[in-house]
């Protein structure tokens, strides 16, 4: 940026200003510079409405960053979650080498920025060590919402399940 941060910053997607504004979770206790740096790296993907964005048989050699639109995850013709702008996914590229674990498609016309692992990992090369621990630990936050947002549709489904039983039992 040159002196005039306003022309520069008024230069940038509508997405990128706000992010600048308010990070999301992933990029959570970044300082400006590196938040516009770090996602300087995505490369953009647009998609309309019913795009398969991923497959659940593709190798994770990347992830994704909602800019723009909504997104569903998919499981056996089961959905099993839509995520909005701002959220992450595909966040074990960096320590996983295996297959994707579901599908996800867009819920309507989005814009996702794809960053690629090796590339995500020589830009933490070239950063003091802190910042990657703060991404790791974001990473880390990222997927325990993940996984209370699951334990919450799973204490759902088997209270429906012991109600319906329940219901039988009576009949």
């Amino acid at each position: 940026m040159n002196n005039d941060g306003n022309t520069n910053r008024e230069a940038l997607p509508d997405y990128i200003r706000k992010f600048l504004q308010q990070p999301p979770q992933l990029l959570k206790n970044f300082h400006n510079e590196d938040v516009l740096a770090y996602l300087n790296l995505g490369e953009e993907q647009h998609y309309v409405q019913d795009d398969v964005i991923l497959n659940e048989e593709q190798y994770v050699n990347s992830s994704y960053l909602i800019a723009e639109g909504r997104v569903c995850i998919w499981k056996d013709n089961i959905q099993l979650a839509t995520l909005k702008e701002g959220s992450f996914m595909g966040e074990t590229f960096l320590f996983s080498k295996n297959n994707r674990i579901a599908n996800v498609v867009a819920e309507e016309e989005s814009l996702l920025l794809k960053f690629d692992r090796h590339e995500v990992l020589n830009f933490f090369r070239r950063k003091p060590e802190k910042l990657f621990n703060i991404f790791t630990r974001n990473i880390i936050e990222i997927q325990q919402k993940k996984i209370s947002n699951m334990n919450m549709q799973l204490l759902q489904l088997k209270k429906r399940l012991l109600n319906e039983n329940l219901g039988k039992d009576f009949s």
